[in-house]
């Protein structure tokens, strides 16, 4: 009982006391990420101030040590909040790699980032649950960025999606270039082999892909790598640009979608701005202010829907550039989610309240 009186001046000596234990443990839970300091380094001899490109590497000592990143998954995601951190603008480039030193010579000091994109800093980005299988001792690949000034920013067209559907049946024998490229569902394969004139239903609808950005879309393959497609006598310069899917209200995937592979061209630009790329073999992209559109009765611009169980609603999900293998400002504006009834039936088959989306992490 005779404590008691002290106890104002015991929490009052403890609270005094949490200071400077605070700066004796500079790795405790509390302060390790609001203390996250993060900086481009690289093992260049000859290096120009600032570091745009380099591997990233992180402190959670006031800067007295640094260590590198390794992730699963360390895309142009993870790549736009470094770039932003830095004030550099955004990532041109971001992959797991050694060109810039490797984990041997440059421990690991973080592992598991998985950014949404918007992040000021790294140190609001989420952890993987679980320490990433891919980055054991034998993978030696560290996290590396580029940072430019300016960048390319694709933006998906709402309404063009909704003005644009409609259920098409056609048979199999007017699908073979479709088939090549495998825009069809698992089981029209399996159905072809006994019935090559079996009809399937197929949504169509048009993609209009924007370059909202300040610099151009470029493809990310070299020009000698693009694919020629002789059904469509052109070259693909991206091997995967879109994914459509269907999935149920319950977001559990009802019709087979697909990645779909494109060439990259200006078809509408905004008053001012010039047509610069078509569909050649090197000319390919998608300059800034123009936008890249693809009608509803391309090859493969639709999802197989055969399958699918008439008289529901669905979600129809579109996504540009899913894989975040170009180069982007944000990739927030790049997806889609809209409302699909589907009959069975061509007159009442509707696609209605698009949303816009961001991609999935």
């Amino acid at each position: 009982m005779e404590l008691l009186p002290q106890l104002p001046l015991l929490l009052l000596q403890l609270l005094l006391l949490l200071p400077a234990m605070d700066a004796n443990n500079k790795l405790n839970v509390n302060n390790n990420f609001r203390n996250m300091q993060v900086r481009l380094s690289t093992t260049g001899k000859r290096v120009t101030l600032p570091i745009r490109e380099g591997r990233v590497e992180v402190s959670f000592d006031y800067g007295e040590t640094w260590g590198t990143i390794c992730s699963t998954n360390w895309t142009k995601r993870e790549g736009n909040v470094v770039c932003r951190e830095l004030g550099l603008g955004y990532a041109s480039m971001a992959k797991m790699s050694t060109e810039h030193g490797d984990s041997k010579h440059y421990p690991l000091g973080m592992v598991g980032t998985r950014c949404r994109g918007p992040e000021r800093r790294l140190a609001e980005c989420h952890r993987e649950s679980r320490y990433p299988l891919a980055c054991g001792p034998s993978n030696r690949n560290v996290s590396t960025v580029a940072c430019v000034k300016h960048s390319p920013d694709l933006e998906l067209g709402l309404r063009d999606i909704e003005v644009s559907a409609y259920l098409d049946s056609v048979p199999m024998t007017r699908l073979t270039c479709a088939m090549e490229e495998n825009c069809l569902s698992a089981d029209a394969y399996i159905i072809h082999r006994t019935d090559p004139k079996g009809i399937r239903k197929l949504l169509r609808f048009a993609v209009k892909a924007s370059n909202v950005g300040d610099a151009d879309v470029s493809p990310y393959a070299n020009y000698k790598d693009w694919i020629w497609h002789q059904c469509h006598m052109h070259f693909h310069s991206i091997t995967v640009f879109a994914t459509f899917d269907v999935y149920n209200m319950r977001y559990e995937k009802v019709a087979q979608g697909h990645k779909a592979s494109f060439c990259l061209m200006d078809s509408q630009c905004n008053p001012g701005v010039k047509q610069k790329y078509t569909c050649g073999n090197t000319t390919q992209g998608i300059t800034a202010g123009c936008s890249d559109v693809y009608t509803n009765v391309l090859d493969c611009q639709w999802v197989d829907v055969t399958t699918v169980p008439i008289n529901h609603n669905y979600i129809l999900r579109v996504a540009l550039n899913p894989e975040y293998m170009l180069a982007e400002k944000t990739f927030e504006n790049n997806g889609a989610e809209c409302v699909l009834h589907y009959t069975g039936d061509r007159e009442t088959t509707k696609v209605t309240n698009c949303v816009r989306k961001s991609l999935w992490i």
